[in-house]
């Protein structure tokens, strides 16, 4: 019996010990397999720790009669080109609002209070949703590496971003927080 029906037996028979091998032997082979498709190694991860976790918690394995390994490599596959599309979407969507926005010039006077203003109102945020929003949009950090340096999962560093991400848009006019979205063009917000 080869090792992924064994993994694929025992997850069945309910053994989260089964699940943690399964993570631990195919975890880096599926980020590899997943990088190589994104050309991002932060994207692949996230890839496939979401497709892990969505075999996890749905109990995907229970409809499998063998071929484990295959269902994740088929899985991780698609979830990567998917994120591939997705992140080709966001980048030709923004690409036209920037083309159809005016060209500026100059500061003026009062474009500086309107900065003022955006700075004044991410600061009205609490301090640790801030200091996330800032670490994702001010300094590009990918989810990954905000949740590993502050020790928290990434599913909440993405909940506290989608916060202040409401927060912002609600307390700023449309134009101001589009203007924000603007000027952290590079970081990739995935909403």
């Amino acid at each position: 019996m080869k090792r992924a029906e064994e993994i694929l037996a025992a997850l069945k028979n309910g053994e989260e010990k089964a699940f943690k091998t399964f993570f631990s032997e195919y975890h880096d082979v599926l980020v590899l397999y997943a990088t190589n498709i994104l050309k991002d190694v932060d994207a692949a991860e996230d890839v496939v720790q979401d497709c892990f976790m969505n075999v996890w918690e749905n109990s995907l394995y229970d409809n499998l009669s063998n071929g484990l390994d295959k269902y994740m490599f088929h899985l991780v596959k698609n979830a990567a080109l998917n994120e591939l599309r997705g992140s080709k979407r966001r980048e030709a969507r923004h690409e036209k609002m920037m083309a159809e926005m005016p060209v500026v010039e100059m500061m003026k006077e009062d474009e500086q209070t309107e900065i003022d203003i955006l700075y004044t109102t991410i600061n009205q945020l609490p301090p640790e949703r801030r200091r996330i929003f800032m670490m994702v949009c001010a300094e590009g950090k990918k989810y990954q590496e905000v949740a590993d340096q502050l020790q928290i999962s990434i599913n909440t560093v993405r909940t506290q971003l989608m916060r202040s991400l409401k927060f912002l848009r609600e307390k700023l006019k449309e134009q101001m927080f589009s203007i924000l979205l603007f000027c952290w063009k590079k970081v990739k917000i995935r909403f």
